[in-house]
């Protein structure tokens, strides 16, 4: 491998241009030299002795310095060094309980008689993906764990953050969805007299037997790019092949944590249902906005906001100006069209489908950069923290929003009522994956691992799901919340009647994955029974189209492009 050292072949003034997004990591990206000799000296400063290279661990090196396993399968430095037995944790901002943590310590003295274990994280609390990246590349922050979304992972996985995990020591990654695997005996649920009401699911779906009735595949390399280092499509020349032949057994670089898609969340006392449907992401536009129910007028001036999040910015922007564009071409010139199938193409761009979220074009993102400077002047700004709480005290009354947040604000496991919702526009938005990785800082491989099993363990990730009322890639925890009764509600609703909620089969937390939203072999969309949700037998009886085939997942588009939105990120936001 060759390449440049640092600052030999491109100007000083440049260098610390493109640095500034990421350190070093960044201009090893820009300079096309992720994989250089010049960048490798720069970064393989400090490497660990588990490393062959840039972030690619031998696990029989781990075994070497973490010394060998007790009867209890525990390496010998964890035994000796009681600060071995702390981990520092990067996480979203409301994203698990603090019992699920602090039942870690309980779980590792339980399964493996290891006192002391815990996970410290209160202090590492990020509200978006370039603050978690600034972290790491600018002020040295180092971490044992950190929970990137899909397109960041790729980011820092070209960046050397980030290294390839022992699938050894995650037999629950087996749980997440796809294919039945063919042994499952090494799963080994915390307390399993507690999974009595369910047992590992398996389906016959018309492309085989899966863990999941919608057939989902959180786990195939090959359609999880950014997961696995064997994926030469996502990184084009894998670290360390000189060492390894990556495979699918020891190149998986992230475990799924949660998902979710990008929409709108908004009062319900204020828009009626049909009219804000309508609009999708033309609701932003507005200055004032007439109730067609109600005949009320209401000012939105300041009433409006979107998330702090500049990928997210612009694919909402991309999805609206693109359709409206399609519209105007005469490609998609209802929302029935629509309905009928999937509009969102494969980035960069494909005139006759919905614009891509990846696009990167300075035609492209500038269209969408106009968009939303055509309507900054009556928005509140951007907020990511408050996208829910501030719909729930009414200080907003439209947001661009994470689905689970919305939930939460919600509380539709609840009796609460409150007049807020959440929808995926018709022109589309993002879905996206948040991911367990381990950072390539981090010294305590061993029991990185073992936290991140310990998170998808089935009642654990159940658990985690039910607090934050986002979607669970972990298909034995599905089979849980879905099928276990104390995970859903009953009560009544302001009017009286019974109301009965389950949160797998919200479609507002699942999609087009929530049962009732599943075709049944005849192909007709499921009817709702007595046993059923409220919201199931809602979106039923709407017979609302499909709603992941309208989002798109985010990809790392590089350096360069990454810098080419950060300039009209800024003319946006300030």
């Amino acid at each position: 491998m060759g390449g440049t050292s640092p600052g030999k072949e491109i100007p000083r003034r440049t260098f610390l241009k493109y640095a500034a997004i990421g350190g070093l990591a960044a201009w090893g990206a820009y300079t096309g030299l992720v994989y250089g000799a010049g960048w490798s000296r720069w970064l393989d400063y400090g490497q660990k002795p588990w490393e062959v290279a840039l972030g690619v661990v031998d696990y029989d090196r781990v075994a070497q310095h973490e010394g060998s396993m007790d009867q209890n399968g525990v390496p010998e430095i964890y035994r000796a060094d009681p600060q071995m037995r702390i981990l520092n944790v990067a996480q979203w901002y409301d994203y698990w309980p603090g019992s699920v943590i602090r039942d870690f310590g309980t779980y590792m003295k339980e399964r493996f008689d290891l006192d002391g274990c815990a996970a410290r994280w209160t202090s590492n609390i990020y509200t978006s993906n370039e603050e978690l990246f600034t972290w790491v590349t600018q002020t040295g922050r180092k971490f044992d764990v950190m929970v990137p979304t899909n397109y960041t992972v790729e980011t820092m996985e070209k960046a050397g953050l980030v290294v390839n995990l022992n699938k050894a020591w995650l037999p629950n990654y087996k749980c997440i969805f796809g294919p039945v695997p063919q042994d499952i005996s090494d799963i080994l649920p915390w307390h399993p007299q507690y999974l009595a009401v369910t047992d590992y699911p398996s389906y016959t779906t018309p492309n085989g037997t899966y863990n999941n009735m919608a057939g989902f595949d959180f786990r195939t390399p090959a359609l999880n790019g950014y997961q696995y280092r064997m994926n030469s499509g996502t990184y084009k020349n894998p670290r360390g092949t000189d060492r390894f032949t990556w495979n699918e057994e020891n190149s998986l670089l992230a475990v799924p944590y949660q998902w979710g898609t990008t929409g709108i969340g908004y009062r319900s006392d204020i828009f009626a249902r049909q009219d804000i449907e309508a609009m999708g992401w033309d609701v932003f536009e507005l200055s004032t906005y007439t109730n067609s129910v109600t005949g009320q007028t209401y000012n939105l001036n300041k009433k409006k906001m979107m998330l702090d999040d500049m990928r997210e910015v612009f694919t909402a922007a991309l999805k609206r100006v693109g359709w409206k564009k399609q519209i105007e071409a005469n490609l998609v010139p209802t929302a029935e069209v629509h309905s009928q199938g999937p509009l969102v193409g494969e980035p960069p761009q494909h005139p006759e489908f919905q614009w891509s979220s990846n696009e990167d074009t300075d035609d492209y993102i500038q269209a969408a950069q106009d968009w939303l400077l055509s309507w900054r002047g009556s928005s509140w700004g951007f907020n990511t923290p408050q996208q829910g709480p501030w719909l729930v005290s009414g200080e907003r009354w439209v947001d661009h929003a994470w689905s689970g947040d919305v939930m939460y604000a919600v509380r539709p496991n609840s009796s609460q009522f409150l007049p807020v919702d959440y929808f995926v526009p018709k022109q589309g938005g993002a879905r996206w994956i948040d991911n367990l990785t381990i950072h390539r800082e981090s010294e305590k491989l061993w029991l990185a691992h073992q936290f991140i099993n310990y998170i998808h363990d089935p009642l654990v990730q159940a658990d985690i799901s039910e607090w934050n009322l986002y979607a669970t890639p972990n298909a034995w925890s599905f089979e849980l919340l879905h099928q276990d009764p104390t995970y859903s509600y009953r009560g009544r609703d302001p009017s009286g009647r019974p109301y009965y909620w389950n949160p797998a089969e919200d479609y507002r937390i699942y999609s087009d994955f929530a049962p009732s939203a599943l075709p049944g072999p005849d192909g007709i969309l499921g009817t709702a029974d007595d046993e059923s949700s409220n919201i199931a037998k809602e979106y039923t009886a709407l017979g609302r189209p499909a709603i992941l085939s309208r989002c798109e997942y985010q990809k790392d588009v590089g350096v360069r492009k990454t810098l080419q939105y950060f300039k009209y990120w800024r003319s946006v936001k300030f």
